[in-house]
């Protein structure tokens, strides 16, 4: 096997010298003001696992249904999995900060008390801190079976096959159980009384939307010679069209039930998120993530354009850190406002993060193949 140079490009030492000095930024800003750092630093985190945790059902799913269109993006799965252990050490952060983001780690306001302390047996810091750990457990033992484990040279391609569909089954099982659970505590906790059961199962499909557009993009535009082709585009803009509908169909079903309940401690989510200035970045979600790829990707045309499709792609990328944002920042800023530590925290997660990926997805891809530096 012909070996991969994976010396530093001056792309990744600019890449490396920037994202370090905005990790070290958001470590003063821990000490500094831990009241901004500690929330921007959530909702970094929060977007760039979702591009990691986005790439596991991608892959299941292309295990139990087949298909060509799961071949073109296999690389680029499997180098999302490959930043699970980044991920894992960039969580530890957060552990730090609880009574800066939860309500329950920190003061409880006079009516939130009693909501808190009956959930006491449930959100308490060895808890989250447990449950973080069965997670993680979780999905590196499903990328280890998926992807990390070698297979035996005498091994049968059906038998493989067979070991893979099941693994994946249960593993999409077992994932949005799990995963459900982690983003009630990481994000929907946020909140003292607030609590949907649709609301995990809404980040976890803008997740997975958000790593099929990813690796979308870059197989569109990645320098090899496995580019997709005319059906093949067709099939992922399909599948990209399916995600955004799912999207939209939980994510209107939670405010249909919220707003026929009309019930205090539920609607106060979505007004928190609709007045002072919050309405303008819901209504750039909703336009963005549902609208514009509803109506662009009816038309077979758009399916199959490399150019509409990166761009569509692009979007989703943009637009789910704009949901992270809408969904985490409301709850701790009651007017919509930027502080100086969201873009540091965000850069510096994401130049460790894009480090990772990119030195795995050049071992991913053919060794014979020329790769952009």
């Amino acid at each position: 096997m012909q070996a991969i140079n994976l010396n530093l490009a001056p792309e990744e030492r600019y890449g490396g010298i920037l994202g370090g000095a905005a990790l070290l930024a958001v470590i003063a800003g821990f000490v500094i003001s831990p009241a901004n750092a500690f929330p921007s630093y959530l909702i970094g985190f929060l977007f760039w696992i979702g591009l990691t945790l986005g790439c596991l059902p991608l892959l299941m799913l292309h295990h139990l249904t087949g298909g060509k269109w799961g071949y073109a993006l296999r690389p680029f799965l499997n180098a999302g999995l490959a930043t699970l252990p980044l991920m894992a050490l960039l969580i530890v952060p957060i552990f730090f900060g609880l009574q800066h983001l939860y309500p329950w780690a920190g003061l409880a306001g006079e009516h939130t008390g009693p909501v808190l302390r009956a959930r006491a047996f449930y959100l308490n810091t060895p808890g989250m801190v447990l449950r973080a750990m069965v997670a993680f457990s979780l999905w590196l033992g499903l990328s280890y079976l998926l992807v990390w484990r070698r297979t035996s040279p005498d091994e049968q391609p059906a038998r493989i096959r067979s070991r893979l569909q099941l693994t994946s089954g249960l593993g999409l099982a077992a994932f949005m159980v799990v995963t459900s659970f982690v983003f009630i505590d990481w994000l929907m906790a946020v909140e003292a009384t607030w609590y949907s059961s649709i609301f995990p199962a809404i980040v976890v499909v803008g997740q997975v939307l958000c790593a099929l557009a990813l690796t979308l993009l870059l197989r569109l535009h990645w320098a090899d010679a496995n580019r997709p082709e005319v059906e093949q585009l067709n099939h992922l803009a399909s599948l990209l069209f399916a995600f955004v509908l799912v999207w939209a169909y939980l994510s209107v079903s939670q405010l249909i039930i919220i707003y026929a309940g009309n019930l205090p401690h539920e609607i106060n989510w979505y007004l928190r998120r609709t007045r002072n200035g919050w309405l303008g970045v819901a209504l750039i979600l909703v336009t963005v993530q549902f609208v514009l790829p509803f109506c662009l990707l009816l038309f077979r045309g758009i399916k199959r354009s490399p150019r509409m499709l990166t761009a569509l792609a692009v979007a989703q990328l943009a637009v789910q850190a704009v949901a992270m944002f809408w969904y985490t920042a409301p709850a701790f800023r009651p007017t919509l406002r930027i502080a100086w530590t969201d873009p540091v925290a965000f850069v510096g997660i994401g130049a460790a993060w894009t480090f990772v990926y990119r030195r795995q997805a050049l071992r991913e891809t053919p060794p014979n193949a020329p790769h952009r530096r």
